[in-house]
Order: C-alpha cells, then structure tokens, then sequence
C-alpha cells in the first residue's frame, strides 16, 4: 500500500522551522522522516527544502544537523558552509552555475556571504569569477520606493505585489521586499525594496521596454495608482526618466492631481549597500540542542 502523501501545512511548517528553529526540525524529523527531502513551492515555483532555508539564512547548525541525517547538498548549502573544494570542482566543470539562484532567487555569492568567517575564501573565489574587486566594482544596491497611501487602500496596493512581476526576472534583480505600517489614522506607508547586484542592472531594467510597457499598460486607467504608478513593480523613474520623481505624485503625476487618489505620493531612493552585518554561526554547544 502507497505510503500518504505529506500534507502541504506539515511541509510549510518543517521548511519554515529550518530557518530558525533546530529544536522544532529535529522534533518533526522524528516524527516524520520524509519530511527531510520535502521541498515548499512557495509560489512561482520557488522551491525550498529544509536545507535551502538553513543555508541561505547562515543556519550552520541546522544544515549540518539535516546533512548528518541524510539531507542531499547542493551547491547553495556547499557556500554556506564554506566547502571551497565542492565549489571549485563544480564550477570548474559547470562554470555558468555560478549564476544559479537558490530558494527565492538568492545567489551563490550571497550564500556563501552569509556563511560568515568559515565561508570567506569561498566568498573571495566567487568574487574573483564575478571580477568583483576589493573597490566594489560592482557594489549592490537597493532601491527603495515609499508610497504613502490614504487609510484603508493599503491592501489594494499590496495586492499588486503578491505575485512575481517582470522585474524578478530582470538581470541583476537580486530580491523585493515589502514593507507595510499605519502612520496615523490618515495614511499608511508602503516601502518596496528591490536589492541589485550593482546600479547598472536598475537602471538597464528602468530602461527597457518591459518597464516602459507596464507602464504605458496601466497609465490613466482607474486605480493605476495602485501599484506604484500603476507599473506593477515598485519602482519607476517617473515621466521622462527622472532618476528619483522626488517632487512629483505617484507614476509621475503632479502632486495637486495624485492628492484625489488613494496615493498621497511617493519618492524613489538609491542606497549603496556599504556593509552587510552576518549573523554569528550558533556556539557548538547550542548546535547539539
């Protein structure tokens, strides 16, 4: 008799637990053996087993615990942990895996980032494949866009950002973030955060057609404004390429004409992202917890 599939909410609950909670992995493993080759398609096709989410948020103790059980590695966990000779004899054979991107598109370069200390050779060896010198020749980064909105019309505005847009897709587009908060009984605040591996890729994806065609495809019509301009992504140059649209209302609109609608107004900044604090790798003696 076939064995009964593992529920999606069992699934959802092993893969999350990987990212913080070694307690929790070791407990539902117990329990459950498959769960340790299960993987949570997130959405999008953006699949995670427990190993993913312990190496990309730097959790040594919980990958190598999930390896010792029997856990495949992949080349993600390998730069977290800082495996240098898995990583040199795979991308000296397989050379375009080094632009491979692990569970919600994070690089190999950022795995092994978060490696900390123990994965700092495996960092300088991707870099010098990267031709990232010690300059920053190509210094991530983020590009943050805050829309202040009326109250009550915040979900219409984050409902646009649910699922992937062209932008994810774009070169150089590292990751988006979200972020939401009630400012006063008047208005609330979205802040959208794309991350990318250097300006250039912004500013090649704020000037390619796909841009200006979400654009034009929602301009003037009823709630464009929704999502940021109407352009579906977050981010935008306004009208006329204007780097930030500071002075302006959402998608570019004056800011007399973008007060009737539910987007007060929005300002686009670029931030270089100048120093990433890594967590510390957990104490040994924790890891046996």
């Amino acid at each position: 008799m076939a064995k009964a599939a593992l529920s999606t909410e069992l699934v959802r609950e092993f893969v999350g637990a990987a990212h913080a909670d070694l307690n929790k992995v070791q407990t539902l493993l117990e329990q459950e053996p498959a769960l340790l080759h299960a993987s949570m398609n997130w959405g999008g096709d953006d699949w995670e087993t427990a190993l993913g989410a312990a190496s990309h948020v730097g959790r040594r103790d919980i990958a190598e615990w999930l390896l010792s059980k029997g856990a495949r590695i992949d080349l993600f966990a390998a730069a977290m942990l800082g495996d240098l000779e898995v990583i040199q004899s795979t991308l000296t054979k397989y050379p375009e895996s080094i632009h491979a991107r692990g569970p919600h598109g994070i690089t190999l370069l950022q795995h092994a980032m978060i490696g900390g200390e123990q994965a700092k050779e495996v960092v300088s060896y991707l870099k010098s494949l990267l031709n990232i010198d010690e300059k920053g020749t190509k210094t991530m980064i983020v590009v943050e866009n805050r829309i202040e909105v009326r109250a009550g019309f915040a979900e219409a505005v984050l409902e646009r950002f649910k699922t992937p847009k062209t932008v994810h897709t774009f070169p150089g587009f590292v990751r988006m973030d979200v972020l939401h908060a009630v400012v006063s009984e008047e208005t609330e605040e979205i802040r959208v955060c794309t991350t990318w591996e250097k300006e250039e890729d912004f500013q090649a994806w704020a000037n390619s057609d796909s841009f200006r065609h979400a654009h034009t495809r929602r301009e003037g019509a009823q709630g464009s404004a929704h999502g940021q301009g109407g352009q579906g992504h977050g981010h935008g140059q306004g009208h006329g390429g204007q780097a930030h649209g500071q002075g302006q209302g959402h998608g570019g609109q004056p800011a007399a004409e973008a007060a009737a609608g539910p987007i007060v107004g929005n300002k686009v900044t670029i931030y270089q992202v100048v120093v990433s604090h890594l967590p510390e790798s957990a104490p040994v003696e924790s890891a046996a917890n």
